[in-house]
């Protein structure tokens, strides 16, 4: 399929999204958004504190996986 019937088709795709929706009417309760606030919040602290933490140890196996990665590459290329 060439590139000009590709964006022909994802057009007519996304025009069918946009102009045949059928409204919903519903209701969202407003504290829904508070508890997932509530259970996001303190699992993004957790990572952020256990990253900060653990971030030279993280760095040293990165590292050193990069370095495995591209002995590797070089042993592959020579």
């Amino acid at each position: 399929m060439s590139n000009s019937r590709k964006l022909i088709w994802v057009t007519v795709c996304a025009l069918s999204f946009v102009f045949i929706t059928i409204p919903a009417y519903g209701y969202t309760d407003p504290n829904t958004v508070g508890l997932i606030s509530q259970i996001l919040t303190p699992l993004v602290i957790t990572a952020g504190a256990t990253l900060t933490f653990l971030r030279k140890r993280i760095a040293t196996a990165l590292s050193g996986l990069m370095q495995r990665l591209r002995g590797k590459a070089d042993v592959s290329q020579g």
